[in-house]
């Protein structure tokens, strides 16, 4: 069981991205990734291996706004460069 004093010093990863971006496996891959960085850092850095939070936030892409474009309307361009 973990004591209190350890949750409050986890390491705590978000990345936030537009929904869609990727798929479930890719997800997976992509958190545990992270995690193994920060794993490696933490040992390396300060010779332990702390419990790691990995969060991958989806947002609208008509939230996301590039060049003063969505990036729904990004990605219609992209696929139709195609």
């Amino acid at each position: 069981m973990l004591e209190i004093k350890e949750v409050i010093r986890m390491p705590f990863v978000e990345l936030t991205t537009g929904s869609g971006s990727f798929n479930e496996e890719e997800k997976k891959k992509l958190a545990k990734a992270l995690y193994d960085s920060v794993i490696r850092v933490y040992q390396e850095v300060k010779g332990m291996k702390p419990h790691c939070w990995v969060v991958i936030r989806e947002e609208s892409p008509d939230s996301w706004v590039i060049d003063g474009e969505t990036l729904t309307d990004v990605r219609k361009k992209l696929a139709a460069q195609k």
